[in-house]
This record gives structure tokens, C-alpha cells and sequence, in this order.
């Protein structure tokens, strides 16, 4: 795959080259994000050894995740952020209440806040992080007592003048961002 992208990538370039007109050269120039979209999904009570997750279909730019947890024993309940294939973040809620497990940078927010039985994970990125086919943010329960989830991200869609490797045309036709 990633041999097909580079070669589709050369081919580009040399176009753009070839024909030398700065019409070419614009779908390359500025901003590539479209309309931020937010998707979320709330699950009730989460047995110990039980999955939630949200998966997006398409290519976009992942900007930040929030998963918050109602209750639980241990805070052995796992995020896993993927984009096409690759870990991003792996951790969990007991690792992120260690101050010294967290991140604030202006590039990336990685931390959890408290409030009584409810735990608040924030996963976010500056500048947004590309993905070209699927997004998926998983979350696994290892412990007992979890009485709900809630996870949200934001995403950007693709602009309409980017060109994704196996999209023919102009449009974009995303399954997830319709």
C-alpha cells in the first residue's frame, strides 16, 4: 500500500511540474481540512472483558477524542486510539491519574480529571493527525462496576479539492462523512 501511495504521489508531482500552471499547484496549497464532524456514542453499563468503540470509514483529520467513565473499581479500563492500521495511543485511566503519565504540550493533550465516580480521558492533537481509511477508537473494560461510557471525537473531513489514492474524481465520496 505504501508503495502505491508513493507511486501516486510521484505520478502527482510530476504533473503538477509538467503542466507548471499555478491552477495545478492550488489543490496542493493551503488548508486540506474540511468541516469539523464530531461523533459520539454512549453505552450503559460495561461488564468486565467488553468492548465499545467508535470506527470512522473514509479519510479525514483525527483533532481530538474525549471518553469519560462512570464508576468502576480498578481504572483498568483501556483507550486505544488507531488510525489506518497504526497505534497512536494505547493507555488507561489508571495510568493517566499518575501525574507523571500525562502530557500537556501545545501539540498534544493526553490526561484524565476526575469529578467523584466520573473519569474524563482527553486525547487531543495539534495539528490534526491525517488518516486516509479508517479511524477507530476503541475502548476495553477490565474491571468491574462500570456503570457507563460516553466517548466523543472531532474530526475534519478531507477538503473537497484533496485526493485521497483510490478516489477517482473531484468529490469525495466518504461513506463515513455523508
Amino acid at each position: 500500500m505504501l508503495h502505491r501511495f508513493q507511486s501516486v504521489l510521484l505520478v502527482f508531482a510530476a504533473a503538477c511540474a509538467w503542466i507548471g500552471s499555478t491552477a495545478a499547484l492550488a489543490c496542493v496549497e493551503g488548508d486540506l481540512r474540511g468541516e469539523a464532524v464530531t461523533f459520539e456514542r454512549a453505552v450503559g453499563p460495561t461488564a468486565a472483558g467488553k468492548d465499545a468503540a467508535i470506527q470512522v470509514l473514509g479519510a479525514g483529520w483525527f483533532h481530538a477524542a474525549e471518553v469519560v467513565k462512570e464508576g468502576g473499581s480498578t481504572d483498568n479500563t483501556y483507550v486505544t486510539l488507531e488510525l489506518d492500521g497504526q497505534q497512536i495511543v494505547s493507555t488507561s485511566f489508571a495510568n493517566l491519574k499518575n501525574q507523571w503519565m500525562q502530557l500537556s504540550t501545545p501539540y498534544i493533550v493526553l490526561n484524565v480529571k476526575t469529578d467523584g465516580n466520573k473519569n474524563t480521558m482527553t486525547i487531543w492533537y495539534a495539528p490534526e493527525l491525517k488518516f486516509r481509511g479508517i479511524a477507530a477508537l476503541r475502548i476495553e473494560v477490565q474491571e468491574d462496576g462500570v456503570d457507563g461510557l460516553r466517548m466523543r471525537t472531532v474530526m475534519n473531513k478531507p477538503a473537497p479539492h484533496e485526493h485521497p489514492p483510490g478516489q477517482p474524481g473531484t468529490a469525495l465520496a466518504l461513506p463515513a462523512f455523508k
